[in-house]
């Protein structure tokens, strides 16, 4: 906005007045950063959704339509067993492929463990039991125990329910801890604190409204004649209203600094002892909003385009660009191998499994380099 004002640097400003200026600068980037990487991973999300997500269900469906195609192939007329073998390997790996965005259906269910010889049920069953374990171990490793055996990882609303009760599991730790120090005997020193806190937050409602008040005068739309800027002090003090009624200091702090021409002076005024208060709210301020960007690759909202986190917002639109053309070719290279086994002639169609097979061949070094790759520092 054209009317922002920042503080700037003064010589008779001290260490302290100096350093909170400093944060309020970094609190306002930090917020402006916070948005734009959820706008970005919106935008992300967003393609994803409209371009990527349809063409990978059309190819798990077509992975699905191969997988029959082979297993009606095998039923029509018996094949050597070097064929069956290969079959084998191809067959459930399709089926696989397939199961990662369609649920398995009866007759795809029945394919799977024809040529498995085990029950699909019992090995997503297991699939899902060692997830629960391995995420219940992690929030035993964070300190945090409730249940997690009812959620549901293929239901997005059941993993956004999820995170809603990870953060809410994380408060009443938090409650919880308050709890235990507050029936703790009390040390002096303990006292000592105490009693410093209680006289910060009467100096933190004092200079709240303080701060308040300077903006609201400053800020009144009635007091400006500008149409424009009469409506951006409505909308900012907007702003100002619902932080003050929230009684949230940091955001007042953050206005006062982009549009009070004295704040300077102001600044300079302020009591050492009260730009040491703030300057202790803006340092954890800050550290939630720094935690808040980092875990936003954990959103169950962007699960899917978590991997492009670390992009601009061109490189990142460039890779989902990549990795649609790349689907819709595997999409149309399937089609066309489904084509192959339909229509051509019987040993064409044997050389086409034995080609196949090669794709779907694991060398035993792969394992060890996936691993290698793993744990390597």
């Amino acid at each position: 906005m054209s009317s922002i004002i920042h503080i700037k640097t003064n010589p008779n400003l001290s260490p302290k007045h100096i350093e909170f200026n400093r944060l309020v600068k970094d609190i306002e980037k930090l917020r402006i950063e916070l948005s734009r990487e959820e706008q970005k991973l919106e935008m992300f999300s967003e393609y994803y959704t409209k371009n990527i997500r349809p063409a990978e269900v059309a190819l798990s469906k077509s992975k699905m339509e191969m997988a029959i195609t082979l297993d009606d192939f095998a039923q029509s007329s018996k094949l050597p067993k070097t064929i069956i073998y290969e079959l084998e390997i191809i067959i459930p790996e399709l089926l696989n492929e397939g199961f990662e965005f369609i649920s398995p259906d009866d007759a795809t269910k029945r394919i799977y463990e024809k040529w498995t010889n085990v029950d699909l049920d019992e090995v997503i069953q297991e699939e899902k039991e060692e997830q629960l374990e391995e995420l219940e171990y992690f929030m035993k490793s964070m300190g945090l125990d409730f249940n997690v055996k009812d959620i549901d990882f293929d239901d997005p609303e059941s993993i956004g329910e999820f995170h809603n009760r990870m953060e809410e599991a994380k408060k009443q730790k938090e409650r919880n801890e308050a709890e235990r120090q507050s029936k703790r005997k009390k040390t002096r020193k303990q006292l000592a604190v105490e009693e410093t806190e209680k006289l910060q937050d009467d100096i933190k409602i004092k200079n709240l409204r303080s701060v308040y008040l300077s903006l609201a005068k400053i800020l009144h739309p009635d007091s400006e004649t500008d149409a424009d800027l009469k409506l951006e002090k409505e909308e900012i003090m907007k702003q100002v209203t619902k932080a003050y009624e929230d009684k949230d200091i940091i955001t007042l702090l953050v206005i006062e600094t982009q549009w009070l021409k004295n704040t300077v002076e102001r600044l300079a005024n302020l009591k050492e002892d009260v730009a040491a208060i703030y300057i202790q709210l803006l340092k954890e301020q800050a550290k939630k909003l720094r935690q808040q960007k980092s875990e936003l690759r954990y959103h169950p909202r962007f699960q899917y385009v978590s991997s492009f986190i670390g992009d601009k917002v061109d490189r990142g639109m460039l890779r989902l660009s990549l990795e649609k053309e790349r689907v819709n070719k595997d999409l149309r290279k399937t089609r066309k191998e489904i084509e192959i086994i339909k229509i051509n002639p019987r040993n064409e169609v044997k050389k086409f499994i034995k080609t196949l097979a090669q794709k779907y061949y694991k060398d035993p070094m792969d394992d060890f380099m996936e691993l290698y790759t793993t744990f390597r520092f």
